[in-house]
């Protein structure tokens, strides 16, 4: 398995096929993936990419951090959840971070994410909300 950098344009089918099923691919466009201190992982097996992430240099105002980044847009494909692809990308996405002196990563979590965040050292913060159309997230931090 290869992790590597790719283009916003290039998270969009997974993005479809686990965070927006039925949606239009334009809908995997996401707020801030152009911007110039945001840049997107991909896991590649077999020259197929299996695993997306988005970092955006974002703030969250209940958070503390002086250089805070957002993770959005973290999917797996289905066939190969369980396997550590998503566990890589993460980690690789963490030491850049480290590398840009960011020293806090936050991200709104659905439900069923929660517990592979808190495995890898993510805390939570206040309680779960609804984000409509889409399922109840909880707000997770790890401090870097």
């Amino acid at each position: 398995m290869r992790i590597r950098f790719i283009k916003a344009k290039d998270t969009w089918p997974l993005r479809q096929l686990v965070l927006r099923p039925g949606q239009p691919i334009e809908e995997c466009d996401f707020p801030n993936d152009r911007n110039p201190d945001s840049f997107h992982l991909g896991a590649e097996e077999r020259s197929v990419i299996v695993v997306v992430a988005s970092f955006y240099g974002e703030r969250h105002d209940a958070l503390k951090g002086w250089k805070q980044y957002r993770l959005r847009g973290m999917a797996c494909h289905p066939d190969l959840r369980g396997h550590g692809a998503g566990t890589l990308v993460l980690r690789f996405g963490i030491g850049h971070l480290k590398d840009q002196r960011a020293d806090l990563l936050w991200c709104n979590a659905r439900e069923n994410a929660v517990g592979f965040y808190k495995k890898l050292g993510f805390s939570t913060h206040g309680s779960p909300f609804l984000i409509e159309g889409i399922g109840m997230h909880e707000l997770l931090f790890l401090r870097l």
